[in-house]
């Protein structure tokens, strides 16, 4: 039992956690002190009440030894404040307040809560019960081993002000948690030990707050192993704050995916992946969160056991099944006939590559054959020999569930990659196909052209020069386009961009479609004609003066 005596008018013992009125005079400074007996490592508050002190008065606490060094200095700011000691040997120490503006205030002296755990041991129930108090729970970690400081606060409150921290073996702090009944869901702190020893987590809060927090200490799961395109891997989020892991080979210049599905987990949690090399760099980190699954796509850039690791929110429990799967590939030419891709599980993107020449008006066209479940969407992305996204679509969102067509113009030689991507657990069996276009020249005021698709699926080009300020009519017909129409896009000088005027001509229509516009620019403009689905033929196209 910790004995406080109060100096000056007010004398009679105080023990801990009661209350003792002391009056503050500007003179003699003797008459506001306290002094209370500790023990080499007591962790004890001085918890300071203003009573009539002015309000706009900021006297200060100074803690000290017997012998008069001074331990510690806070302001007495708050109607509450705190003055913390931890006593670093047997001795006397004096509560003293300085400065005083006069009047009343009240101490009182609380201790300190103690408790032992240790690392994934049950869930720990830390309260503060009385202003001041702070609890103390130690436990051993050993060097280089990580864990994690799960809590959770079914009582906090903004007011409560708790806070969470953990000390090495020296003392140092090494993070905190603030406030844990704020957050919607369990804030954790992840720590990698930095010496073998004794921690502790030291539970604190301001003022006058008081509260009760629920902590967990988690230590990674073992590591499992996994093959490339082996069966899926079952692991379970067994404990609030656990790290899954899987380690896997993998080959230098290989791009891999790694699944992770947890069916009801998923849907209320989110998992984070990250995959480290076998130099234990991080290679790839982040989610893309489905309904169903996460997918991370990562490039292996040495050969080695890589390692990948799943988070899930820190109050996340259930299993999850990982896989780490190589992409379905094909290679196709322009022009070619289709290539099939088997995406037979999900997760699995598939890749189709294309070589082409620079300038080139390509369409990739990609057929369904079977798709389950058939209401998901396809995600459809061409991309670059440089990996930059040049083109995108979807297959199931237009007109079609079973067909897709992406267009795209190549702005530098090398394979072009289009990478076809099934929704949620959706598999399925693909048809991919890629074809070219044909560019006819037309004149402004000349005859009529033809403007015929090379193949089905294709597109057609006419191309006019027009000088900036004129004012034309691009006049269009789709009498060859049995049952069909054709989409008009009308392009800038460079091909690269629409000026806004999009339109659509249908062959049942005998007027046709007309554009008029006036060129903001002198150039050569296109006229991209794009014939509805996997249709094939051509429409005549005159340009004139309005």
């Amino acid at each position: 039992m910790v004995v406080v005596t109060l100096s000056g008018a007010a004398s009679s013992p105080l023990r801990e956690y009661e209350d003792k009125r002391l009056i503050l005079n500007a003179e003699p400074i003797s008459a506001n002190r306290a002094t209370f007996e500790a023990t080499d490592g007591d962790r004890l508050t001085v918890v300071l009440r203003r009573g009539t002190l002015p309000a706009d008065s900021t006297p200060q606490v100074v803690i000290r030894t017997a012998d008069g060094a001074e331990i510690t200095r806070s302001a007495w700011w708050e109607p509450v404040s705190l003055a913390r000691v931890d006593a670093p040997a047997d001795d006397v120490y004096i509560a003293e307040v300085v400065d005083p503006a006069g009047g009343t205030g009240t101490l009182q002296l609380v201790g300190t809560t103690r408790k032992t755990t240790t690392m994934d041991g049950p869930p720990l129930t830390l309260s503060i019960s009385k202003p001041g108090e702070r609890v103390f729970v130690t436990f051993p970690a050993i060097a280089g081993k990580p864990f994690t400081v799960v809590a959770r606060s079914d009582d906090a409150s903004p007011e409560q002000d708790v806070r969470l921290a953990v000390h090495e073996p020296g003392g140092r702090e090494l993070g905190t948690i603030y406030d844990p009944g704020l957050s919607s869901v369990a804030p954790e702190l992840d720590i990698v030990a930095p010496a073998t020893g004794t921690y502790a987590l030291e539970m604190s809060a301001s003022g006058d707050a008081v509260g009760t927090v629920t902590v967990y200490l988690t230590s990674p799961a073992e590591p499992e192993s996994i093959t490339v395109n082996g069966p899926d891997l079952p692991l379970t989020f067994d404990r609030p704050g656990r790290q899954l892991t899987a380690t896997f080979p993998a080959i230098e210049g290989r791009r891999l995916f790694v699944v992770a599905r947890g069916a009801g987990l998923l849907n209320t949690y989110a998992v984070q992946l990250t995959v480290e090399g076998s130099d234990g760099r991080t290679i790839g980190s982040g989610s893309e969160e489905q309904t169903d699954l996460t997918v991370l796509g990562f490039p292996v850039h040495r050969t080695g056991r890589h390692l990948v690791r799943l988070d899930a929110d820190p109050l996340a429990k259930g299993k999850v099944d990982v896989a780490v799967l190589e992409a379905a590939t094909a290679t196709a030419r322009v022009g070619g006939p289709a290539v099939e891709l088997d995406i037979d599980r999900p997760g699995r993107p598939g890749f189709v590559t294309v070589p082409a020449a620079a300038g080139e008006r390509l369409t990739a066209l990609i057929t369904t054959k079977a798709l389950e479940p058939d209401e998901r969407l396809t995600d459809v992305t061409v991309r670059s020999p440089h990996g930059t996204t040049i083109a995108s679509g979807a297959l199931g969102a237009g007109v079609r569930h079973d067909f897709t067509d992406t267009s795209f113009t190549t702005r530098s030689a090398g394979p072009h990659t289009v990478q076809i991507e099934p929704d949620g657990l959706s598999t399925g069996r693909f048809a991919v196909r890629v074809v070219g276009s044909s560019t006819v020249a037309a004149e402004v005021g000349g005859p009529a052209v033809l403007a015929r698709t090379p193949e089905p699926g294709g597109r057609a080009f006419v191309r006019f020069d027009v000088t900036a300020g004129q004012w034309l009519d691009v006049v269009v017909h789709a009498d060859q386009l049995p049952e069909v129409g054709a989409a008009l896009d009308l392009l800038a000088p460079d091909g690269a961009g629409n000026v806004g005027l999009r339109s659509y001509v249908s062959a049942a229509d005998p007027d046709g479609e007309t554009i008029t516009f006036t060129p903001p620019a002198s150039g050569t403009y296109l006229l991209e004609v794009d014939p509805d689905h996997d249709h094939a033929g051509s429409v005549t196209v005159q340009i004139k003066e309005h």
